[in-house]
């Protein structure tokens, strides 16, 4: 059913107390028409002063139909105690607008003035009706992306599933000192991580999650809570998948890390998403030949992980937006695929953990993104 916007019930407020302040008139009623098909319209009341002016006015207002059809701009309906006018927009009959009064005729000034009132009332129904239709639009498109998008993450679980159990069937027949083991490990780590950021959306659907809190789309920082977290049980799984990459690739990565790492205030599944973005990243943008290198530094105070790479680097228009979501810049224009999501994500992420990421860069040179974390103190 077609309903007035509040911004159009306001406007059409304004406008009647226009009418009874600066017109005199004592009553006024604004409706609306509703399209039904091939029948009759409906109308619909939107303003009326006061409550009961439908009443006071003694007018039918389906009865106007058929006599406002031939209307044109300019005309109105005029009987003794009121004036009936159509509010008509492109040669459409938005509504009508009805005032009265009882103690003298309405001049033809009056007619000039009250025909302006209308006028302004059709153009913000046809405004009004055009929004509420690219709501509908949008809505409409919006709920067939949920759907399609609740269907994929639920054809994600099972396959997904499988690889885990695989990778655990295969972690009972490798010896622990064969080389592979670790890249075993490593699938088995992420396997899990994919079914914990899945477990995120288990029970919503996806409209109703980005309805009610848009940062959902920043998993897993929607639900993380703060603690001690074990730097060296993140960055162990990442090393191994770095390696693997580097060797695929034809990478050079090298890996400097203390043998004794301090416990972080974090989130264990926010910081392995963060880490494991930026160090994806730094492999994704790095051509064949060149190096990659991941090192923690420590201080008193904090722990700060950092990914530099020698590869396309980050031309300096583009380093202000670069956190920015759906950003990929001049990236955008190469072959090397992206959402521009990863580093919004990581971000966010990073200052709910209150930390804080850095960056620099030069293009054709490299870049160098630092993940601040403060040490846990008891």
């Amino acid at each position: 059913m077609l309903t007035a916007s509040p911004d159009l019930t306001n406007l059409a407020r304004s406008q009647i107390v226009l009418l009874t302040q600066a017109l005199g008139a004592v009553s006024g009623v604004m409706y609306i028409t509703e399209e039904m098909g091939n029948r009759t319209p409906n109308l619909i009341e939107v303003v009326a002063y006061p409550d009961d002016a439908a009443e006071q006015l003694n007018a039918n207002p389906q009865l106007l139909l058929p006599s406002a059809l031939g209307q044109s701009e300019g005309s109105a309906l005029v009987k003794p105690g009121r004036i009936v006018l159509p509010l008509i927009y492109q040669d459409a009959i938005m509504g009508f607008l009805m005032a009265g009064r009882e103690d003298r005729e309405w001049s033809e000034q009056e007619h000039l003035q009250i025909q302006q009132i209308a006028n302004t009332l059709a153009i913000a129904c046809a405004l009004d009706r055009r929004c509420q239709w690219l709501e509908t639009q949008q809505r409409q498109v919006y709920e067939q992306h949920a759907n399609f998008l609740s269907s994929l993450l639920h054809q994600l679980r099972n396959p997904l599933t499988a690889m885990r159990t695989f990778a655990q069937l295969l972690m009972r027949r490798i010896l622990p000192e064969d080389p592979n083991r670790k890249f075993v490990q490593s699938l088995l780590s992420e396997a899990k991580h994919m079914q914990e950021l899945l477990a995120e959306v288990d029970g919503f659907r996806p409209a109703a999650i980005l309805e009610a809190n848009p940062d959902r789309l920043l998993l897993p920082s929607a639900s993380f809570k703060l603690s001690a977290v074990d730097l060296k049980e993140i960055l162990d799984p990442l090393i191994n998948s770095g390696t693997a990459i580097a060797q695929e690739r034809n990478l050079e990565f090298e890996v400097n890390i203390p043998d004794e790492l301090p416990l972080i205030l974090g989130n264990a599944a926010a910081l392995r998403e963060v880490l494991g973005n930026l160090l994806d990243n730094a492999m994704k943008y790095t051509l064949a030949r060149g190096r990659v290198t991941l090192k923690v530094e420590v201080d008193r105070d904090c722990a700060t992980a950092i990914f530099q790479d020698t590869g396309l680097g980050i031309p300096t228009e583009d380093l202000p937006h670069l956190f920015d979501r759906n950003f990929r810049g001049r990236q955008a224009m190469g072959e090397i695929p992206g959402t521009g999501l990863g580093l919004a994500i990581a971000l966010d992420l990073v200052q709910k953990m209150q930390g804080e990421i850095l960056v620099s860069s030069q293009e054709r040179q490299g870049s160098t993104f630092s993940v601040r974390l403060k040490r846990w103190k008891r």
